[in-house]
C-alpha cells in the first residue's frame, strides 16, 4: 500500500515538473508575465491621472489592477486552463503516459497544479507593487489582502472548471467554447435573476 502511494505521488511530481519546465521555457508564459506588469505600470498611472480630480490614488490604483486581472485570469480560463488534457489528447500522449504508470489522476493533477502554481507566481509578483496602494491613500492592508484571497478563489474556481471542459472535450478549441459558455452562464445569469426580481418588485 505504501509502495502504491510512493509511486502515486511519484508520477504527479514527475508530470507536475515536466509541464512546469515546459512552461517556464515557452515564449507565452514570458509574454503574460511582461503583461501583468503593463497592466500594473497602467493601472498607477490611470490612478495618478483619476487622482487628480477625484482624489485617493491608493484606491484608485488598486481597483484598477483588481478590474485588469479579473480580466486577465477570466481570459487564461478561457485558453490556458482550458487546454490542460484536451492538448494531450491532440498530440495523442495520454497513452503514453497511461503506460509510464501514471494514473488518471495523476494526469488530472500533474497537468492542471502546474497551469495554477504558474499563475499563482503571476499574482504573487504584483502583490509588493500593489502595497504601495496603502502608501498613496484611500486603502487599507486588509482590503489588499482580502481582494487577493479573492482573486485566487477566482483562480482555482476557474481551473477546476477548465479543467472539466477540457476532459469533456477533446479539441483545443471545443474546450474553449465550453468554457465560454460556463463562463457566460456564469457572469450573466445572476445579472438576469436580478433583473427578473426588479420586475416581478
Amino acid at each position: 500500500m505504501l509502495e502504491q502511494s510512493l509511486s502515486f505521488i511519484r508520477g504527479i511530481l514527475a508530470l507536475f515538473f515536466r509541464s512546469l519546465r515546459i512552461e517556464v521555457r515557452s515564449f507565452r508564459m514570458h509574454l503574460l508575465w511582461f503583461l501583468l506588469m503593463v497592466v500594473i505600470y497602467m493601472s498607477l498611472w490611470m490612478a495618478l491621472m483619476w487622482s487628480q480630480a477625484f482624489g485617493a490614488p491608493g484606491l484608485r490604483f488598486f481597483q484598477y489592477v483588481t478590474y485588469m486581472d479579473t480580466a486577465f485570469l477570466t481570459l487564461l480560463g478561457l485558453s490556458y486552463f482550458a487546454t490542460a488534457i484536451s492538448e494531450e489528447k491532440e498530440e495523442d500522449t495520454l497513452g503514453l503516459m497511461t503506460m509510464a504508470g501514471i494514473g488518471s489522476l495523476g494526469i488530472l493533477l500533474g497537468k492542471s497544479t502546474s497551469r495554477l502554481f504558474q499563475v499563482f507566481l503571476l499574482l504573487a509578483i504584483q502583490f509588493p507593487f500593489t502595497l504601495l496602494a496603502v502608501t498613496m491613500g484611500g486603502l487599507r492592508p486588509v482590503q489588499i489582502f482580502s481582494a487577493y484571497m479573492s482573486l485566487f478563489a477566482y483562480t482555482i474556481l476557474l481551473a477546476n472548471v477548465a479543467l472539466l471542459c477540457s476532459v469533456a472535450c477533446r479539441t483545443n478549441r471545443s474546450a474553449s467554447r465550453l468554457m465560454t459558455f460556463w463562463l457566460f452562464g456564469y457572469i450573466f445569469a445572476p445579472l438576469m435573476a436580478l433583473g427578473v426580481k426588479t420586475d416581478l418588485a
